[in-house]
C-alpha cells in the first residue's frame, strides 16, 4: 500500500504544514496512536457550555414552582458534589485526568451562578451587589491554589475582571464617550492588578503553569483597554500609543519565550485598533476601506513573517 509519508515530510520542509500536523497524518498513515487531547478538551468545554446553558433554562422554565431557596441549596450541593470529586482526589496524592478539571470547572461556575442569582434574590450586599465578583475571584483562587487548578484560577481572573468592568460603567452609563475612556482605564488597571498578582504568585515561588494564565489574562485585557481608549473620541490617540506600546513589548515577548500567541495579540488587537483609527479619520468610504484592507494584509504579512521566525529560532 502506497505511504504518504514521504510527501507529509516534504510538506512540513516546505512550511505548508506544521509539526503537529505532520505527526498526526504519520500516525494515521502507519496506524499508530495519535493524540486527540486537543479534541478532547475541545469536546469536555462544549459539554460544560451546554451543560450551563441547560441548567440556565432549566431553571427559567420552572424557578416559580421551584422557589428561590430550594434552588439556591440545589444548585450548592451540586456544586459540592463537583468540587467532592476533586478534593477526594487531591486527599489520595493522585493526578486529577482532564475529565476531572472540567468537572472543577464545572462546579465553580454552578457556584458563580448560584451566588449571583442569591445576590439577586435576597439583596445580601445592597448597593454594593457588583462586590460579589470580588467574592467569586477570592474564592475561585482559593480553589484553584488549595487544588492546583488552572481553570478555576481563569474562573477567579474572570470574576476580577467583571468587577472592574461593573465597578466601570456604574457612574457613566449614559455617556459613551466617556464609558469607554473610562472603561478603557479601569481595564488597564485590571491588567496592572493581575500582573501585580503573578509577581507575587512567582516571588512565593507558586505553582509555574499559573503564571502563564496570568499573563495570558493580563495581555488580553490590557489590549481591550487600550482599544476601548481608541473607540473614544476623548482618549483617540493616546489610546493607539497605548495600543502599539503593549503590541512591542507582547511580540518581544512572544519571540523571546517563543510564545506565538502573544505574537498573534500584539499584532491583531493593534490592526483593529487602527482599523477603527483610519475608518474616523478618512473621511471617504472608498479610500478609508482600502486603507484598512491595506492594514490588515500588512497585518497578515507580518503574523507570516513572524512566524516563519519564530519556527526556525525553535528550530
Amino acid at each position: 500500500m502506497h505511504s504518504l509519508e514521504p510527501e507529509y515530510v516534504e510538506l512540513t520542509a516546505a512550511g505548508v504544514i506544521d509539526e503537529i500536523a505532520m505527526s498526526r497524518s504519520v500516525a494515521l498513515e502507519r496506524g499508530t496512536i495519535f493524540s486527540v487531547f486537543e479534541e478532547l478538551r475541545f469536546a469536555l468545554y462544549a459539554a460544560i457550555a451546554a451543560i450551563t446553558t441547560g441548567i440556565g433554562i432549566l431553571l427559567k422554565e420552572n424557578l416559580d414552582r421551584i422557589g428561590p431557596l430550594t434552588l439556591i441549596i440545589a444548585l450548592a450541593l451540586v456544586a459540592a458534589a463537583c468540587y467532592g470529586s476533586a478534593i477526594r482526589t487531591r486527599l489520595r496524592h493522585e493526578s486529577r485526568m482532564i475529565v476531572g478539571d472540567y468537572l472543577l470547572l464545572l462546579g465553580a461556575l454552578i457556584m458563580s451562578a448560584d451566588l449571583g442569582y442569591a445576590e439577586s434574590q435576597f439583596h445580601w450586599l445592597g448597593p454594593h451587589w457588583s462586590w460579589h465578583l470580588l467574592i467569586l475571584a477570592a474564592l475561585h483562587a482559593a480553589t484553584a491554589y488549595a487544588l492546583n487548578s488552572r481553570l478555576v484560577l481563569s474562573a477567579s481572573l474572570a470574576s476580577l475582571a467583571g468587577w472592574f468592568g461593573v465597578e466601570g460603567h456604574i457612574s457613566t452609563l449614559l455617556q459613551l464617550d466617556s464609558s469607554l475612556s473610562f472603561s478603557g482605564i479601569q481595564a488597564m488597571v485590571c491588567a496592572g492588578v493581575i500582573l501585580l498578582w503573578r509577581e507575587i504568585h512567582r516571588r512565593l515561588s507558586g505553582a509555574p503553569q499559573f503564571e502563564d494564565v496570568f499573563e495570558h489574562f493580563a495581555a488580553n485585557i490590557g489590549f481591550w483597554g487600550a482599544l476601548a481608549l481608541t473607540l473614544s473620541s476623548d482618549t483617540r490617540y493616546a489610546g493607539v500609543a497605548v495600543l502599539v506600546a503593549l503590541a512591542v513589548t507582547s511580540i518581544r515577548k512572544g519571540m523571546q519565550e517563543s510564545q506565538e500567541m502573544f505574537i498573534i495579540y500584539g499584532i491583531a488587537y493593534t490592526a483593529g485598533g487602527l482599523c477603527y483609527l483610519e475608518a474616523q479619520i478618512i473621511r471617504e468610504g472608498l479610500f478609508a476601506a482600502l486603507v484598512e484592507l491595506a492594514t490588515v494584509i500588512a497585518a497578515v504579512i507580518l503574523l507570516w513573517r513572524f512566524h516563519q521566525k519564530l519556527k526556525v529560532a525553535v528550530a
